[in-house]
């Protein structure tokens, strides 16, 4: 009886140990995108099939800057930092949101394929480092 009760124990923490990882991994995107403004090159990638549903892009510390010497260091002025989504058939865009406190939720977006484009303020320097796309 003690060994019957002591694996149904194990096997209930195993199930909520799951369960709960799961909830927090479904609403980040995977894989984690790297960026690096400047370079040309869309910085992320979601679909959206839901009309109405909200998108945040919140990036991942730390941040690097790199400036045209090849100087790097770490970056923390995120107020520097910009994003916009760009609708992947249509190529409309949306305007640029401040990502002041590291993150910037679109909201009521269209159902569609999005690009993620970061730029920053920087005239001497771009910013490098990895982004989650996220529903929140």
């Amino acid at each position: 009886m003690k060994k019957a009760v002591s694996i149904l124990s194990v096997c209930a923490i195993s199930a909520a140990t799951i369960f709960t990882v799961g909830i927090g991994s479904a609403n980040a995107s995977v894989p984690r995108y790297s960026f690096q403004t400047e370079d040309g090159k869309w910085d992320g990638f979601i679909g959206n099939e839901n009309s109405g549903s909200s998108i945040q892009i919140e990036l991942v510390k730390p941040l690097y800057s790199k400036n045209s010497s090849g100087i790097k260091k770490r970056f923390t002025d995120y107020s520097k930092l910009w994003v916009r989504l760009c609708n992947d058939q249509t190529k409309a865009c949306t305007t640029f949101h401040n990502l002041i406190g590291g993150k910037s939720t679109f909201t009521n977006m269209k159902a569609g394929r999005y690009n993620v484009d970061i730029k920053d303020e920087l005239s001497s320097a771009s910013i490098f480092g990895q982004l989650d796309i996220i529903f929140p």
